[in-house]
């Protein structure tokens, strides 16, 4: 009886120490050496920088003239930016290029590529394709015209069209 006796207490005893192993690593858990994102972090680092980023966005829009419609007189031409230009174009009205130019066609809108060449035309990023004259570009596709005054551009098809612009364009 006394071996099996010892074997229960020997037993009982790892179970016991491996037991107060496991309760000590708990009790020494700390937060600090946790490498998830606390709530602290949030609150005190990313909200301030979020409240930051969106109040110097809303400056800059209300410093921006927003939407540029047909009679406006800079609507001829833009200034060379870094900033997107929301044009608001009418049916018929053809938008065209001076140099490289970025646009985003926005839902609501109905434009088809203008393009003098058979085999060159509009550059879809977004999809890989390329627009030739007379093909309809898709709805924010981000899209690039190579070349200035070359006779590319986009034609607006439905009575109101709202385009992103970043370049030099004119309306014609």
């Amino acid at each position: 009886m006394t071996n099996k006796s010892l074997k229960v207490g020997t037993v009982i005893l790892l179970c016991a120490l491996c037991l107060g192993a496991f309760s000590f690593s708990i009790i020494t858990y700390s937060d600090s050496d946790d490498p998830l994102v606390t709530l602290s972090y949030l609150t005190d680092i990313i909200l301030p920088q979020m409240k930051k980023d969106i109040l110097m966005e809303v400056a800059t829009q209300e410093n921006a003239s927003g939407v540029i419609s047909p009679d406006t007189p800079s609507a001829s031409a833009s200034e060379v930016s870094g900033d997107y230009t929301l044009l608001e174009l009418e049916n018929g009205q053809c938008l065209y290029t001076n140099s490289v130019c970025e646009f985003i066609v926005r839902p609501g809108s109905d434009v088809q590529a203008v393009s003098p060449f058979e085999t060159q035309g509009i550059a879809d990023l977004t999809n890989g394709t390329e627009y030739l004259d007379g093909d309809t570009i898709a709805l924010n596709a981000y899209c690039v015209i190579p070349r200035g005054s070359d006779g590319r551009g986009i034609v607006v098809l439905n009575e109101k069209s709202y385009i992103l612009v970043r370049g030099e364009y004119y309306i014609g």
